[in-house]
């Protein structure tokens, strides 16, 4: 990249669960399970989480005829991005910063069957959920010793803050960054089960799996 470029791109590979609108507007909402591992009284145990990102398509959305062109149950790859908008709150009525996803190309995945063998079948590529995002340092905040609050500005034309949390943070990384600094950050998103609560103030969010500076903004202390 180069110096003071902002990235912002974010890729998903699942099974599509919804898709909303017409020809020229909607969302698509994709499955993507993934396998968590924890250990419990001393054993390792693994369990599925899958999270349900939607994804809004409009006249911006390269690949066309998105709701013509796909349907419930396809496998899909999308390839996106994050933007942050004002929007009334549906809950109190209250206008906030909402991120949302947006859809930049979208196609059809293979089954790993049909790629090899040429013959349809049921395996599929694995699912992915992953955000990549490169800006400056607007905010960032500790919730607790071990979960920070971070804001992203990924403005280029448009104002673009993002907001996005960090779990299980490294103790006191929160002191070596300063406000104005250009950061990189691998996110995933993590969204809410809806069916548990009608009163969610954030249905998806952006979640940080790991977060440094660029190689040439660390001093000899980090090297």
């Amino acid at each position: 990249m180069k110096p003071g470029e902002i990235m912002n791109e974010a890729v998903f590979c699942g099974r599509i669960v919804s898709i909303r609108g017409d020809e020229n507007s909607g969302t698509v909402t994709v499955a993507c399970p993934a396998v968590t591992t924890t250990r419990r009284s001393g054993k390792v145990e693994n369990g599925v989480r899958v999270n349900y990102p939607s994804l809004s398509y409009n006249k911006n959305t390269i690949t066309p005829d998105v709701f013509g062109s796909f349907k419930r149950g396809d496998y899909v790859t999308i390839k996106g991005y994050v933007q942050a908008y004002l929007g009334l709150d549906k809950n109190n009525g209250e206008t906030r910063e909402i991120t949302s996803l947006y859809i930049r190309e979208m196609f059809h995945d293979r089954s790993k069957m049909e790629k090899v063998f040429g013959i349809p079948g049921r395996t599929y590529p694995e699912t992915k959920n992953e955000v990549y995002l490169t800006g400056t340092l607007a905010g960032i905040v500790k919730r607790t010793e071990r979960v920070l609050a971070v804001r992203l500005d990924l403005s280029t034309e448009h104002r673009n803050l993002i907001n996005a949390v960090y779990y299980n943070a490294r103790a006191g990384i929160a002191s070596e960054y300063s406000i104005g600094d250009r950061v990189h950050i691998l996110a995933m998103v993590q969204t809410v089960d809806t069916r548990e609560s009608r009163h969610i103030y954030s249905y998806q969010d952006i979640v940080i799996l790991d977060f440094g500076k660029p190689a040439s903004s660390k001093t000899p202390e980090d090297v």
